[in-house]
């Protein structure tokens, strides 16, 4: 039976909850990884893998982002909208400072995955993106609720129970993953956040999800610039 994956940055890496797939889910297990290529190598090898971290970049800054971090937060709308952060442009990964990201109009939540970011940029290729897959935590929320937003953010512990509850619908070892790894190196919102991922993933591999916007422009690297619900 095939297995899809769903990831999220964390502290220690990357958390990838893999999941094994039939007509409903079958097994789950959260499992933890120091590098995404090394998600890449997993075993047993995902037919779909779904990320939370931009893919395609812009080479340039521009207001509000690129047009699928846009259009999320009309989707969203306010307060979740805030939770759709912009990317840093491809010529910013290589600051080495707060200072010198500000430069380029970069928030401290931008620089903050920019890391990450990197990472993933650095191995991604139009022919990976058949593979691999954006996805935002707070819009497949919004599609798993009955499109519905979140009333509240991840990090408050009403918030986390709100998502953990939603996500039990359709999971059946949420609670037992959220214990396995040490806060220091994955949070409980990354736990949630990769379950998340790992529900569009199945939608993906079902041919049942959709993508903002539907004909996403592609970038210099001629990657597609868009979020899969």
């Amino acid at each position: 039976m095939p297995y899809i994956a769903g990831v999220d940055g964390c502290p220690a890496g990357w958390i990838v909850v893999l999941v094994e797939i039939h007509e409903a889910v079958v097994r789950e297990e959260a499992l933890l990884f120091g590098s995404f290529e090394e998600v890449l190598s997993a075993s047993p090898r995902p037919a779909v893998i779904a990320v939370d971290s931009p893919i395609g970049l812009l080479e340039r800054r521009e207001a509000g982002g690129r047009q699928c971090d846009r259009e999320a937060r009309r989707v969203l709308g306010k307060p979740r909208s805030s939770s759709i952060f912009s990317p840093p442009p491809r010529p910013a990964l290589t600051v080495g400072d707060f200072t010198e990201a500000a430069v380029w109009g970069l928030n401290r939540q931008s620089f903050g995955i920019m890391a990450k970011v990197r990472e993933l940029d650095d191995i991604m290729t139009p022919e990976r993106q058949s593979l691999v897959h954006e996805v935002h935590p707070e819009v497949t929320f919004f599609v798993m609720d009955g499109l519905v937003p979140m009333a509240e953010g991840k990090r408050s512990r009403s918030g986390r129970e709100a998502r953990r509850a939603i996500l039990g619908r359709y999971f059946y070892q949420v609670d037992e993953m959220l214990g396995k790894y040490p806060r220091r190196s994955v949070g409980s919102e990354d736990v949630l956040d990769a379950y998340a991922a790992a529900w569009t993933a199945m939608r993906i591999y079902r041919k049942e999800a959709g993508r903002i916007p539907d004909d996403p422009p592609r970038d210099e690297k001629g990657l597609e610039m868009a979020i899969w619900y």
